[in-house]
């Protein structure tokens, strides 16, 4: 009981540490390739090195630490199947790959390319997060866990631009529109990799006590 108390904690463990991880490499990336269009909302020359900007990285990895810490509780027992049967790590890998790319592409599309009206931006936006999710996941849980996720956090960021704790000198479009897109795309790209580490996690004690039925036979 205590050997698999402790399995337990140690793959909790590692898991919430990677995705950290990978959360706040992801907040870094994302931060320098938006560093030209943040400069006219936040006015500062300094923006990577800035306090709220180093606290945003750390938030960003615990919110990666969190999804993987409550989606697998949140996954269906039909969820739970497609993932062992869709074992192969190969095609695994490959799908977190091809996401990372698109993610990365939608940011970059939200930072550089400048379009007719602030609509038709919202509407390409919010297609292409549905687009996202539609292509690498499908489940209804995961949609619903990621809309939430992006409306908790539209509502801390009007928050604290009402509380004056942001201040933006050009227009709020950027939070009001493609943070919460953004962060639905994100949530969808941290499941991804949970699945992975949780299907990696799932198959490591089962190998164990393989390993363990043979000695004993012996």
């Amino acid at each position: 009981m205590a050997s698999m108390l402790f399995r337990s904690v140690s793959v909790y463990s590692l898991r919430s540490f990677i995705l950290f991880i990978f959360g706040c490499t992801l907040a870094v990336v994302l931060m320098s390739f938006q560093y030209e269009h943040k400069l006219s909302l936040f006015n500062s020359p300094r923006l990577m090195l800035t306090l709220p900007a180093l606290s945003l990285v750390s938030v960003c990895g615990f919110g990666a630490a969190l999804v993987g810490l409550l989606y697998p509780k949140l996954m269906s027992p039909d969820d739970h199947t497609s993932t062992l049967d869709d074992s192969d790590d190969t095609i695994q890998k490959s799908r977190i790959c091809k996401s990372l790319v698109i993610f990365v592409g939608i940011n970059h599309l939200c930072a550089k390319i400048p379009f007719q009206s602030d609509l038709h931006f919202s509407i390409i936006v919010v297609c292409l997060c549905i687009g996202f999710w539609w292509c690498f996941d499908r489940s209804i849980v995961a949609f619903t866990f990621s809309s939430v996720l992006s409306l908790i956090l539209t509502m801390t960021t009007e928050i604290l631009l009402r509380a004056g704790a942001l201040e933006y000198t050009n227009s709020d479009l950027y939070l009001k529109t493609c943070v919460p897109c953004l962060t639905f795309a994100g949530a969808i790209l941290t499941i991804q990799i949970t699945k992975f580490l949780s299907q990696n996690n799932q198959s490591l004690p089962s190998n164990i006590q393989i390993q363990q039925d043979h000695l004993h036979n012996e």
